[in-house]
């Protein structure tokens, strides 16, 4: 099922949530919508299942629109954020009432309660991690279980597009990283086109084909995974997916295929084929690409300011340049103090060069992937 929004704009009041939206999700795709809360990301989904209208725009299934069709009959398994479960129905009862009816025209037939369809509830419950809780019920259950039997019921009749907001924030860490590699595994595995809501950087990169990154009532960018993180098209992208470098310098010549930028007076070059002298240009360097006390293309001298410790990572705070780099080393690596004074380098090829903050048009990336 391919799922296209096109030229959405919805206001609540005199709120505007989304303005001139346009995307699309491929047959069989994972989308994930991340940005800051109250960008609109919910929105969408409860646009796209049908429990808004827009005020402008069309959205459309396999080309044919569906605007007036109504919630029930759109074919669409969604997940609440705050789990909406039957709390007079047990864990079992939960997920199997989608298997008992059917009334969308864009879903297959299901089977019912019987064997095939105890089987089914049965499979998705010891999936999520329910089995022995078939009987209980929700007001029984921790905020994590309630969350995955919403999870296993959505899934439970096989829809053609299903709708997930924020589908494991209520769970601990642990549980999040096992069920969003289940979630992609499921998805995959039955093809569903799945548009998939968090706030949660690191989850959407894990999690989607593409993903579409959004400030507020607008999408700034719309790529796979890889090029989002590491080619961001607008300085809010390169600000909000992971942490980076962003310092301004400006053009100050050539070299070969690199432009020379100059960066609190120290020159450093960067591979790029756009740039004009003299222009002023935001310079985006990730920490896993600068290393410290190493050989390299560009060379900054600086001071360690702090050292925060993460587990198997030291985030190195450089003062270098007149602005404050982060480098990411090694937890082992026990050389590193606060007051040294070192050297960070990275290459050419590790510099992006960001656009300011203007919403581009789209570009061969954002066409949906097609698998």
């Amino acid at each position: 099922m391919r799922v296209a929004l096109r030229n959405i704009t919805k206001r609540f009041g005199t709120t505007l949530a989304l303005e001139n939206i346009s995307l699309e999700v491929g047959d069989g795709e994972l989308l994930a919508l991340v940005g800051p809360s109250g960008c609109g990301k919910t929105t969408i989904l409860r646009l796209i299942a049908g429990f808004e209208t827009p005020d402008a725009g069309d959205i459309l299934f396999n080309d044919q629109s569906v605007l007036g069709v109504p919630p029930e009959r759109r074919g669409v398994g969604l997940v609440f954020q705050n789990y909406a479960l039957f709390p007079h129905m047990n864990v079992f009862q939960n997920v199997a009432y989608g298997l008992k009816f059917v009334t969308s025209p864009l879903a297959p037939p299901l089977k019912g309660e019987g064997v095939g369809g105890r089987s089914c509830v049965q499979e998705l419950l010891d999936l999520v991690g329910l089995k022995g809780l078939e009987h209980r019920m929700p007001a029984e259950l921790s905020a994590g279980q309630q969350q995955r039997v919403a999870l296993a019921r959505a899934l439970a009749p096989n829809p053609k597009v299903l709708l997930l907001d924020e589908p494991l924030s209520a769970l601990d860490a642990k549980l999040r990283e096992r069920l969003r590699l289940e979630i992609k595994k499921i998805q995959r595995s039955l093809k569903i086109t799945t548009l998939y809501v968090t706030h949660d950087q690191e989850e959407a990169l894990a999690v989607a084909d593409r993903v579409a990154v959004m400030s507020v009532a607008h999408i700034e960018q719309i790529g796979p995974p890889q090029e989002v993180y590491h080619a961001p098209a607008t300085e809010f992208v390169a600000r909000f997916i992971g942490r980076g470098n962003l310092v301004t310098g400006q053009i100050v010549g050539r070299d070969g295929e690199s432009l020379v930028i100059s960066v609190g007076g120290k020159m450093i070059r960067a591979r790029s084929a756009y740039g004009k002298l003299r222009q002023s240009v935001t310079v985006l360097v990730r920490p896993e690409r600068i290393h410290i006390n190493q050989p390299a293309e560009n060379i900054l001298m600086g001071t360690i300011r702090g050292i925060e410790f993460a587990g198997d990572t030291l985030w190195v705070h450089v003062e270098a340049a007149g602005t404050t780099l982060i480098a990411k080393a090694n937890a082992l690596d026990t050389t590193l103090h606060e007051g040294d004074i070192v050297q960070v380098g990275f290459a050419t090829s590790d510099i992006s060069l960001v656009p300011s903050d203007q919403r581009s048009p789209p570009t061969p990336s954002q066409e949906p992937s097609q698998r």
